[in-house]
């Protein structure tokens, strides 16, 4: 606070007598003649004036204390009267335009006039025709360096006490409505009761925004203002506390400001931080919606508003701590040494300090989100591919973007620079090319975003290759290519596993950026790879790794006959209680407790076992022997493998479930349509197949119908959908009714090709690729999967989502779905994606896994099995493993259940019982 100016103001005047003398006059209001208080004459000018708290709160002096001294005063008296003098005021509240504690819309003029002036109840008396404010202005200036100026304003002022207490406080009675006549017209006019931009924004009609969106966009861009807002009224009204005890000279008003400054910084954290993102959403409301941007240009009209637009308002909590510390600085450099706030204002400012630095990482996240938003509305990617990368997620983020250099190689054979914007995110790496179309920014996908679980990283430590700026335009023979300026660029290579022609050489334009680039790619993969492990969808639990054996060079012959071979399939079931594993191999059946699967017996001697099915309820063991179907009892299956029973009692239990006449079946598969449990298999003749179904009951089979299903190509797999059969072949897939065969739907149904383009490029990709299956998604939507790609078709079998495609990864030889997942095997990578989006979830490598063949009623859910190379390999031939591969679940659930039983069990004083721990339920 400025003590210069509080000391100056006290102002020594004489206390007028009680009696006037007779023929004295009472004041008048006169106009202004000119700049200044005094007029043409050198008097002093009676207009009264409320001055604001910049300047007229250290002229106010105490009436009781104040001494007295003889004023002159300009007015209508008898010459040689005695002049009238007005009394000093008691210690008066001033407020500006800019603070407050209440409706600060009440407070845009300073000019006032009180109950005791001439012409109170006259309304022509307060026209503004006669205020000048630059005249104003320097009256303000002249009384900041004229002291005998500020003893004649002081003069001047003669305002009612309780009613500018009340005014300032809100208390005016609801009887007494002449709190009006305390300001100037124009003042009045100023003075709506009414927002600007938000209530008029929320409650417009119809609608500027959509009723859906409205709500997130007031939370996004106008934040926490409400909770600044509070601070600061607060703060407001601590200080007029202080003005009220310590007036007229403030001693100190630091201690309040730290107070303060303690208070309001983190909710100013939260605000600041978030700006980019309030900012960008206006903005980016700004070009989509045209009601808006009327909206607002009909509210910068506002005479409120002094044509200044939203950014200038919302941006007000951004810039206001850096001022304060500004202002606080230079307060404290014209502060005493021995003055109380020169101890407080540097640990003010310290705090400041600190906080105005931890707020710019936050800053640039914030400005980093912005920027990763904006090229996620930007991006377009190539038409017809349906990829859902998952960018609006809530833990999305951009790590890197820059401009890198590629050689695009042309039909002659030399290679032509070009300039590509190079993304890399949390997930995904994307090479796009980018256009600018006035405002707006468009990048083009060049080529299909690498997951970060398929990115490798080559060599980063290539020489630099010279580059010519002109050969783009000039050609490869032109002078310009050949004499033009020419710069360096630095190669790296980074390739997708999951491709052997995915490998990219991108140029960095310096050796530094090319090891940011290289430094932002090793700590994402890491990060990614962490959380990847962290949070897995499917995790491997092998079981078994050293029974199972298959034939190398280094086994002798005499060991050959013995070996189980490569494990084909397997199923888990329980019987009595224990869980038991079965495993079909080369060479027959092997069956083993789940909780040690270190050994097992051969309880059947089979060649040629393709697929095994164990249905528990119904005491069976299906399997698919050299094209014939069988089934054995699975209670005296256990009993022979724990020594109970002779092996040969298993024959006395076996039952041929496909009659002689159905030919070569090549598979089979039982699961639940319409609530009943079916199997359902092929038979093969001369290039054709026919789909046989019975129904799996108590007391045996039944067939649902006895000719079987035609179809006019080999069919290779069979899935069950809800009411029906899903059949794949070497023509694509037919869904059929198990109970009406007459029933049969092809699809994808192509019929519309002809007119529709994208339809046709649809058929082409389906036609050269091989159908796997078909699996069922919400809102009676269907997925075709091929060894490529993969697209959506409702129940009609037509294709939906403007025929786009799902492109996988890898090259998928098999799947299996676990809804809401689809598991992808090719190769030595398991690719996760999320069925009804088609969204890349994780990916599970292991170098030679294979998918065991399984089937059982529960078709889309419990765990699998697959197989891969294990560690051994000696005489006795190299293992394999076999592992169980079981669906993850979140840990809250089960966390916040341990928190339940740990607060009963502190809480239970005496219990009969010990409470069972769930942790290990889940592991049981």
């Amino acid at each position: 606070m400025d003590h210069r100016r509080a000391h100056s103001a006290q102002a020594r005047v004489y206390t007028p007598p009680l009696n006037p003398p007779p023929g004295a006059q009472p004041p008048r209001m006169q106009p202004m003649a000119s700049p200044g208080l005094l007029n043409p004459s050198g008097h002093p000018t009676y207009r009264e004036r409320t001055l604001s708290a910049s300047s007229a709160d250290f002229y106010a002096s105490n009436h009781a204390t104040s001494s007295q001294s003889t004023y002159p005063r300009h007015g209508q008296g008898t010459p040689g009267q005695p002049p009238a003098m007005f009394t000093f005021p008691e210690p008066q509240l001033y407020r500006s335009t800019s603070t407050g504690s209440f409706n600060p819309r009440k407070y845009q003029r300073q000019d006032t006039i009180t109950p005791d002036s001439p012409g109170y109840g006259d309304p022509s008396a307060f026209s503004d025709e006669f205020f000048d404010r630059d005249e104003y202005a320097a009256s303000v200036t002249s009384l900041e360096h004229s002291p005998s100026l500020r003893g004649e304003a002081f003069a001047q002022l003669s305002l009612d006490q309780d009613a500018i207490k009340k005014f300032q406080q809100g208390m005016l009675q609801e009887n007494d409505q002449e709190w009006h006549r305390l300001v100037d017209p124009e003042a009045r006019s100023a003075l709506p009761d009414k927002e600007v931009f938000l209530a008029p924004l929320v409650q417009a009609q119809p609608p500027i925004i959509p009723a859906d969106r409205i709500d997130a966009f007031v939370r996004e861009v106008f934040w926490n203002l409400d909770s600044i807002l509070d601070h600061h009224q607060r703060l407001v009204a601590a200080l007029f506390d202080r003005q009220r005890d310590q007036h007229p000279i403030i001693q100190s008003v630091s201690d309040v400001i730290l107070a303060a400054t303690l208070a309001f910084t983190e909710d100013y954290e939260i605000y600041i931080k978030h700006y980019p993102l309030a900012e960008a959403r206006h903005r980016r409301e700004m070009r989509r919606n045209p009601a808006y941007q009327a909206f607002l240009s009909k509210c910068t009209t506002d005479k409120r508003t002094r044509k200044r637009d939203l950014i200038t308002f919302i941006s007000r909590p951004v810039t206001r701590l850096p001022r304060l510390k500004l202002i606080l600085e230079t307060v404290y450099k014209h502060t005493d040494p021995d003055h109380p706030d020169h101890e407080t204002l540097p640990v003010i400012l310290e705090i400041l300090s600190d906080f105005l630095k931890s707020t710019q990482p936050g800053i640039a996240a914030a400005e980093s989100r912005v920027k990763f938003v904006t090229f996620c509305e930007n991006v377009v990617f190539k038409r017809g591919e349906l990829i859902d990368m998952d960018l609006y997620g809530e833990n999305r983020t951009m790590v890197h973007m820059d401009t890198v250099g590629r050689k695009d190689k042309s039909d002659t054979g030399y290679g032509s620079w070009g300039d590509y914007t190079a993304v890399l995110l949390d997930h995904y790496f994307i090479l796009t090319r980018e256009e600018k179309r006035g405002e707006i920014t468009r990048y083009y996908v060049i080529s299909r975003p690498i997951p970060l679980d398929f990115l490798r990283l080559g060599p980063f430590i290539g020489p630099p290759e010279s580059r010519r700026e002109s050969a783009e335009n000039g050609g490869f023979l032109s002078l310009n290519s050949i004499f033009g300026e020419s710069r360096p660029m630095y190669p790296f290579v980074i390739a997708d596993a999951s491709s052997e022609t995915r490998r990219y050489t991108l140029f960095a334009s310096s050796e530094r950026e090319r090891t940011k680039w290289k430094e932002m790619f090793e700590e994402t993969m890491s990060l990614r790879a962490a959380w990847v492990d962290a949070n897995r969808l499917f995790a491997f639990n092998p079981l078994s790794d050293g029974f199972m054996r298959e034939q190398t060079v280094l086994v002798p012959s005499s060991l050959k006959k013995n070996l189980p071979g490569p494990m084909v399939t397997a199923t888990m079931f329980t019987i009595g209680g224990r869980t038991y594993l079965a495993v079909g191999t080369q060479t027959g059946v092997y069956v083993g407790f789940r909780e040690d699967a270190s050994a097992f017996s051969r309880v059947l001697q089979l060649p040629k076992i393709t697929v095994m099915a164990a249905l528990p309820r119904h005491d069976r063991l299906i399997l698919l022997v050299n094209g014939s179907l069988v089934s054995y009892s699975l209670q005296t299956l256990v009993n022979v493998a724990t020594s109970r029973a002779p092996p040969g009692s298993l024959d006395k239990t076996l039952v041929k479930l496909a009659p002689k006449h159905s030919g070569q079946i090549h598979f089979f598969r039982v699961g639940k349509a319409a609530g009943r449990d079916i199997l359902a298999y092929d038979s093969r003749s001369f290039g054709s197949s026919t789909i046989h179904t019975m129904e799996v009951r108590l007391d045996g089979l039944k067939a649902t119908n006895k000719k079987g299903a035609y179809l006019p190509g080999v069919a290779t797999d069979l899935q069950f959908l809800t009411k029906h059969l899903a059949i794949v072949s070497d023509r694509g897939m037919t869904i059929l009714d198990p109970f009406e065969i007459a029933n049969v739907l092809t699809v994808p149904e192509f019929s519309k090709a002809n007119t529709s383009e994208p339809m046709a490029e649809l058929k082409v990709k389906c036609d050269a690729s091989r159908t796997l299956g078909i699996v069922p998604v919400p809102n009676g939507e269907l997925l075709c999967i091929y060894d490529e790609y993969g697209c959506y078709i409702n129940k009609h079998g037509e294709p939906i989502r403007k025929c786009g495609f799902v492109r996988w990864e890898v090259k998928a030889a098999n799947f299996i779905f676990r809804a809401p997942h689809i598991l992808l095997f090719g190769g030595n990578f398991v690719e996760v994606r999320h069925a009804p989006t088609g969204q890349f979830k994780q990916m599970l490598e292991r170098k030679s896994i294979n998918l065991l063949e399984q089937t059982g009623l529960s078709s889309d859910s419990g765990e699998f099995f697959v197989s891969w190379k294990g560690e051994h390999n000696d005489e006795r031939g190299q293992s394999q493993a076999l592992v169980e591969v079981l669906e993850t679940r979140e840990l809250s659930p089960l966390v916040a259940n341990l928190e339940r039983v740990s607060l009963e069990r502190n809480t239970s004083a005496v219990s009969a019982a010990p409470i069972a721990n769930p942790l290990w339920d889940e592991f049981n």
